[in-house]
């Protein structure tokens, strides 16, 4: 059932990819970046930090020693992880913004490597971080100007530009493609996914690029995943109730967390959006990571 579900979501994304690739080049559609963050702000709202939700069914079985106060143990920790990192985004951004770029390569290339590995994941491989380098270097090298833009949004000045030859990008293209193609013995519809995200890094902007990637591709197989294989879906929940209860309560956080920095920091909603989605992901990342790699059984 799981390797059925699996192939119908690469089939889905690789089909999303196609439509978003074509509206793109062939209408106004996705165009103006003001459209690109409200998409990117009701995608991520909706399945991006839901599949972290699942982190309390983790939370439960680490914690399960201290019985009904599982969950006070949880939060804490959880919160306190956020909280530290939150705090080095205000005052050395730069530094925070760097290490959750390697980060997010490294828990993608995790992610990517070790799905559907039943258990037996494996924690430090080479292909981890190329996978994870691939993800996060491919959209700085091909559109370094956009994504030099949202790094200023971010931690409120520019990064000195960076120059990539033309052969320096064909090289890089010709050993991602490469990796992508012999890095594991997988079926053809796993490299084709593959090779379809690489070119949507290379030929989207830089945000449809991380919609797609980081909503249909990496939250998908978390979801998958979690509620497929590590049966991490609470018991007293149906998967359509929880996946309900769950997406609503991200929405309105988002709601309300994007109305306050809009309106307490006095700036636009298009910055607020990005501050939100981007410094929420980074300091929520490193406590999802920590509890989804740390070893538990039920």
């Amino acid at each position: 059932m799981v390797s059925k579900i699996d192939s119908i979501h690469k089939k889905l994304f690789i089909f999303l990819s196609i439509i978003t690739s074509a509206l793109y080049y062939m209408s106004d559609i996705y165009t103006e970046l003001s459209s690109q963050i409200y998409i990117l702000f009701f995608l991520v709202s909706i399945i991006g930090l839901p599949h972290g939700f699942f982190d309390f069914s983790i939370g439960k079985i680490l914690f399960k020693k201290y019985y009904n106060l599982w969950s006070l143990y949880f939060i804490a920790t959880y919160l306190l992880i956020f909280i530290i990192y939150f705090i080095s985004w205000l005052f050395i951004p730069g530094l925070s913004l760097l290490f959750f770029l390697f980060l997010a390569a490294y828990h993608f290339g995790f992610e990517d490597y070790n799905y559907l590995s039943n258990g037996e994941e494996e924690y430090f491989n080479v292909s981890i971080f190329i996978k994870g380098l691939i993800i996060v270097f491919t959209p700085i090298l091909f559109h370094f100007e956009d994504i030099n833009y949202l790094f200023q949004l971010l931690i409120g000045y520019k990064i000195p530009g960076i120059e990539f030859t033309l052969l320096q990008k064909l090289m890089f293209v010709i050993l991602s493609l490469f990796h992508i193609l012999f890095e594991k013995e997988k079926k053809y519809l796993y490299k084709l996914e593959g090779i379809i995200c690489f070119c949507n890094f290379i030929f989207l902007p830089p945000l449809l690029s991380f919609i797609l990637y980081f909503c249909f591709m990496h939250s998908i197989r978390h979801f998958i995943e979690s509620i497929y294989i590590s049966k991490l879906l609470p018991q007293r929940f149906t998967i359509k109730s929880f996946i309900t209860i769950i997406t609503l309560s991200s929405l309105i956080f988002s709601f309300i967390s994007i109305s306050f920095i809009h309106n307490v920091y006095l700036i636009s909603m298009n910055e607020a959006i990005i501050k939100f989605i981007f410094i929420t992901l980074a300091c929520l990342t490193l406590p999802h990571m920590i509890f989804n790699m740390w070893p538990y059984k039920k």
